[in-house]
């Protein structure tokens, strides 16, 4: 019996050790200045979410994973607005500057929906974010130490359609040569920003 309490001591004393040292996952100053930006996940890394906007404006949301394994459709409103899609900044160290990173909306294949006439992007506040060709910004605050914004989808018509939310612009090509360039989000003079290839098409939001 004592053993099995040792095991679990040292377990626990992991756990907490992982958890404690989510913001500072290295000291490596190889990594100091390099940033990732993905979408948040509460089951696993293949998880997608799923946000349906009716024309009559009631929205829905669900994560889903598989057939098998997915979550009941969630109302969230009746307003025509979907409910967040969460945005997070991860680091090796704790920032020192404000941080810009973009993220993208895209019709699916097939679909035609214009942004500013059928949709607009806003913030988790109701506030409009502004485009350019589909890219829009975000800025993670030094002051703030922000972790997660969030965004959200308003319908504005009754056209039909899906759109696609994604960190990167295009699907990232996965090869040892071409993996950095190809998840590249943002680069200035101070730092990187990168997204996740794992996390591309995994945020749809259906107009039905």
């Amino acid at each position: 019996m004592k053993k099995v309490l040792y095991m679990f001591a040292i377990i626990a004393t992991t756990l907490c050790v992982i958890s404690c040292g989510d913001d500072e996952w290295s000291t490596n100053p190889e990594y100091e200045h390099i940033y990732y930006v993905g979408f948040y996940k509460s089951y696993v890394h293949s998880q997608q979410l799923q946000y349906n906007i009716a024309a009559d404006g009631t929205a829905q949301w669900r994560y889903y994973v598989s057939a098998s394994v997915q979550s009941a459709w969630e109302k969230t409103g009746t307003d025509g607005v979907s409910s967040n899609i969460p945005i997070d900044l991860h680091s090796q160290l704790k920032y020192q500057y404000d941080i810009i990173a973009y993220f993208y909306v895209a019709n699916d294949e097939g679909s035609n929906l214009v942004a500013g006439t059928d949709y607009i992007v806003v913030d988790e506040t109701g506030n409009t974010i502004s485009s350019s060709d589909g890219k829009y910004a975000l800025t993670w605050s030094q002051a703030n130490k922000e972790k997660r914004k969030n965004i959200r989808i308003k319908r504005l018509t009754s056209a039909t359609g899906v759109l696609k939310v994604n960190t990167l612009r295009t699907k990232p090509i996965i090869t040892n040569d071409d993996f950095v360039e190809t998840t590249s989000n943002n680069i200035t003079n101070q730092y990187e920003v990168r997204g996740l290839s794992h996390d591309w098409n995994t945020q749809t939001v259906t107009f039905e």
